[in-house]
């Protein structure tokens, strides 16, 4: 699980380079809590004759005889100062966000690995927007509270530190108002800031229901306008988002009121303070030089403290993604068998034997119950059934992408347990009824980035049917399909799922509807090709069509199982 003390100790695993930030820090930090003495106490030592520690330290190394050396001399040290400390300050960020930016990277990486073995009806069920908005927005937050925060909290700590030790110096009473008054005011910010923090997370939620709704639209945009349902689903989204505006303008007001209502406390701390400075330097406690001097470090003050309460406000917020990542990796994996037997090795094909195997995606809707099934090896076996009999469902345990509920699969002989998944896909080759394209070349959408040679290739498009097509196009295999295949038609689609598989040379094949998109003809030298190319194959087909049946040395009607 994720939490803000791991986050933290990823943070730490950096020392070397935390070491250096941190000496940087500080010595940014000397560099620039000098800065606003300099020129106010210079009025007291010019303007008004009284001896000081300026005017003396500049003698020592120049021969000044008139105020206006003493004056620029001062500005040119001011100016030298505050441009190293920004340097270095500029310096430690650099190092804070290339930190922040390897700490995120591992939180995705860890999130992606758990998706890499989640079990996919976990997987379904929370939808791909839904992860994509975790993955993206709520990370980006944790990066933001990491590079934006907990980078600058050192040199905004040390800075704090700093110039309470120079006004304490100045004027012990006077610097006592401004110490006091300011944490009154953060502590009111840090009370508020939990409850609004809550509405955040509420935000963050409405922006993940918006994102799974759209993504889902999108995807499906081409059946919603076949329907003549486009005025619906946009109307749902335009809900979706107007929950989303509602939500962020709630956490965006109330956040905004109590960072205002704690920026005016401060700012009457502030008034009070400058009113006793003036009172104080009426009676004759503290020098007109002091009084500018505190006063300037009164400012500089503002911005550690801004800093703090911004440090709170992604604090809270980084909470709150948190929370929502855990989401993630709270999700069910995929039972873990390891390979212990191979029974694929050395052999042409498998043989399947599903032993009182039932299915259920929870404890109220059974799938499957206590199927009891034998393929031999080699055998073309065609699977029917009534719709929602769990036909695909069936086909979705067999290559372990739904674990079963009870009961035992064996592919020649041996438990599946003692396979392991990984092996089972490698061996076992799975065609979708609606294969998904990427919005990539044709090669791409055949290999999914294996490395696989044009001869290769183009046997399995010849098989598949689709090699004259392919070799008609000008850009032939590097021709961009366009989202999710948009410039394929159905059938062509399903040839090329068909290739991709044939693309694995997997033993066993198991076509879910796969040629329900074709024209009788295309079909038939299809299903010839492949007999012809799986010849002594298992060969498992989910399917409706007369052709598909007659090709099948057996059929199994899933409803009398």
């Amino acid at each position: 699980m994720i939490t803000i003390k791991s986050v933290l100790e990823e943070i730490s695993k950096h020392k070397k380079v935390l070491i250096i930030a941190n000496f940087i820090a500080i010595f940014s930090t000397l560099l620039s809590i000098p800065v606003p003495l300099l020129i106010p106490l210079l009025i007291d030592e010019v303007i008004l004759g009284k001896e000081g520690w300026i005017t003396e330290g500049i003698d020592q190394f120049l021969t000044i005889s008139s105020p206006e050396y003493y004056i620029l001399t001062v500005l040119i040290i001011t100016i030298v100062l505050r441009a190293l400390s920004l340097l270095l300050n500029v310096l430690h960020i650099r190092i804070f966000t290339k930190i922040a930016k390897e700490v995120t990277y591992k939180l995705r990486k860890q999130l992606l690995n758990h998706l890499q073995i989640v079990s996919m009806s976990e997987y379904d069920m929370l939808g791909s927007g839904a992860v994509a908005s975790k993955v993206i927005t709520d990370v980006d937050t944790i990066d933001k509270f990491i590079s934006s925060s907990v980078g600058e909290i050192i040199v905004e700590a040390l800075t704090l530190v700093g110039v309470a030790a120079m006004i304490l110096y100045l004027n012990w009473q006077l610097a006592l108002v401004i110490l006091i008054l300011n944490p009154l005011a953060l502590g009111f910010f840090l009370r508020v800031f939990r409850n609004v923090a809550k509405i955040k997370k509420k935000e963050n939620k409405a922006i993940e229901v918006f994102q799974n709704s759209l993504t889902e639209s999108l995807e499906l945009y081409n059946q919603v306008r076949v329907q003549n349902r486009e005025g619906y689903f946009l109307d749902d989204i335009d809900k979706k988002a107007k929950h989303i505006r509602d939500k962020a303008y709630t956490f965006g007001l109330k956040s905004e009121i109590s960072l205002k209502f704690s920026q005016m406390l401060i700012m009457y701390s502030h008034d009070i303070f400058r009113a006793v400075g003036i009172f104080m330097v009426l009676i004759g406690a503290l020098s007109i030089g002091k009084m500018l001097a505190i006063f300037a470090y009164a400012w500089v003050i503002m911005r550690p403290i801004d800093k703090l309460i911004n440090f709170v406000h992604l604090y809270f917020n980084a909470k709150s993604s948190i929370e929502r990542l855990n989401e993630i990796l709270n999700l069910n994996v995929e039972p873990k068998y390891e390979e212990k037997i191979n029974p694929f090795e050395k052999e042409k094909t498998a043989s399947i034997h599903l032993e009182n195997v039932s299915f259920s995606y929870d404890k109220n809707s059974v799938v499957l119950n206590n199927i009891n099934l034998r393929i031999n090896k080699g055998e073309k076996v065609a699977i029917i059934g009534e719709t929602g009999s769990g036909k695909s469902t069936l086909a979705q345990i067999l290559i372990g992408l739904y674990p079963i509920s009870r009961g035992t699969i064996y592919y020649n002989g041996v438990d599946i347990k003692e396979i392991g998944y990984e092996c089972v896909r490698e061996n076992v080759g799975f065609v979708l009824q609606s294969p998904m394209m990427f919005n990539h070349t044709l090669r791409f959408n055949l290999t999914l980035g294996k490395e696989s040679d044009d001869e290769s290739i183009y046997k399995a498009l010849r098989i598949a049917q689709l090699y004259d097509f392919v070799t008609s196009l000008p850009d032939g295999l590097d021709t961009i399909v366009g989202k999710n295949g948009t410039k394929l038609s159905g059938g062509q689609k399903q040839r090329l799922s068909i290739a991709r598989v044939l693309l694995d040379n997997p033993k066993v094949i198991i076509f879910d509807e796969s040629t329900s998109s074709l024209d009788n003809e295309t079909e038939n030298r299809l299903l010839e090709a492949l007999m012809h190319h799986s010849h002594g194959k298992t060969i498992i087909t989910i399917a409706h069509r007369k052709n598909s049946i007659e090709k099948a040395d057996r059929v199994i009607d899933l409803n009398s199982l």
